[in-house]
């Protein structure tokens, strides 16, 4: 862990002091700051990048991004076991090739990985390997906590300019859905987060209950639905769908999302086999599906708004990102229904809102050039990691 004392010091450092030693070999006409190789294996998706620092005042290059994600939908779910083994068939020879097409065997400056959260099989399968390439370079090792590569993606194209803190974030993918209010770096606060399962997961349990397949069956439920809007918005089966929470606010005011009521709802609303309705009938149900779960995410975002007023008064940026954020349905209605409260809407490009290995090397360049921070090499995978104890956790080192 890293003292308080210290993080304020290490803050007012600029990024070409923070980042001396690992360019001191590679400064000079013609020459680039530094590279930096990362590495992504939360869950299932195996990702390597390479990342150029060539300038403090520019934005990074992303030099080469491979990804291979394992096949599990005839599965039902992610099964551990074989994530575990899919990241360890897939990382050396994704790595290697990352080195080949950037010529970069002997030019990592710094070694970037996932430490968490997700799930520890898979998290290790990256993590043992990014600080076994540190040790045979003698290069800074840094773990990465996954949230925070999404959380600040959005800052990538702009490096770092832009969202300027503070701002909040909803963060939406398979794994999590949180509102978090981010003043610094290191300084995150979760205002909101499900207390069931994540939006993702409940979009995809949702549209295989109507006979959608796929890897990433939510966006092939929004693919669908964009096929024929109109169709999708004919309410030729009306489903019976809830918005959790919202009795319960009526006297509690619940900061909290609730997902998993909307299986349920799908499940008692499905009154034949799924192969008995037709095309228009389920498109119209993957629309209702959609449009239901995002209203109750709006509703609580609204909710939480409304209730820290005071908190939020200066934070005119809002942020969305995670796998879901690519919705562009939930884009627009996002900055549809929170323009008042917000003056400017972030979301990464989409290619970077599903886990990649580029968002974590961009927060590991951001921990290290504004905080100076590296990770020992006997950190070990953390499952579960609260963003907002970020720097409370063993391994980190200055």
């Amino acid at each position: 862990m890293v003292s308080g004392n210290l993080l304020n010091i290490l803050r007012g450092k600029k990024c070409f002091l923070a980042s001396e030693k690992l360019a001191e070999t590679r400064l000079g006409v013609g020459h680039r700051f530094y590279r930096v190789l990362a590495i992504e294996t939360s869950c299932d998706d195996t990702c390597v990048a390479v990342i150029d620092r060539l300038s403090c005042d520019s934005a990074p290059e992303v030099l080469v991004h491979l990804k291979e994600t394992l096949e599990s939908h005839d599965q039902g779910g992610i099964i551990p076991t074989k994530a575990h083994l899919h990241h360890q068939i897939k990382i050396a020879p994704l790595v290697d090739l990352a080195l080949a097409k950037t010529e970069s065997r002997n030019a990592v400056d710094l070694v970037c990985a996932t430490r968490g959260p997700g799930m520890p099989g898979s998290l290790s399968g990256g993590l043992d390997f990014a600080k076994g390439l540190a040790v045979a370079w003698n290069k800074p090792f840094l773990g990465v906590h996954h949230m925070l590569g999404h959380l600040l993606m959005p800052r990538f194209s702009s490096n770092g300019s832009a969202p300027n803190f503070p701002f909040l974030s909803l963060l939406v993918s398979g794994g999590h859905t949180m509102l978090v209010l981010s003043t610094a770096i290191d300084k995150h606060e979760i205002l909101c987060d499900t207390i069931d399962i994540a939006i993702g997961d409940s979009l995809d349990k949702c549209a295989r209950e109507i006979g959608i397949r796929g890897n990433m069956i939510a966006k092939n439920m929004e693919a669908f639905i964009k096929e024929n809007s109109l169709e999708a918005r004919s309410q030729t089966v009306n489903l019976r769908l809830p918005n959790p929470l919202r009795n319960q606010n009526k006297r509690m005011n619940i900061q909290a999302f609730s997902f998993a009521p909307f299986l349920t709802a799908v499940r008692q609303s499905i009154t034949k086999d799924i192969l008995n309705y037709s095309q228009a009938e389920i498109r119209s149900m993957a629309h209702q599906i959609q449009e239901a779960i995002f209203r109750h995410l709006l509703t609580q975002i609204k909710l939480v708004v409304r209730l820290n007023r005071d908190k939020l008064s200066s934070v005119r940026n809002f942020v969305c990102s995670g796998g879901v954020g690519a919705n562009t349905r939930l884009r627009e209605l996002l900055q549809e229904e929170l323009a008042t409260d917000f003056d400017n809407f972030y979301f990464p490009p989409l290619g970077w809102c599903t886990d990649n290995a580029v968002m974590i090397g961009w927060a590991g360049i951001e921990l290290h050039e504004s905080l100076n921070l590296h990770t020992s090499l006997d950190a070990t995978p953390i499952r579960k990691w609260p963003l907002a104890e970020l720097l409370n956790v063993d391994g980190w080192r200055s």
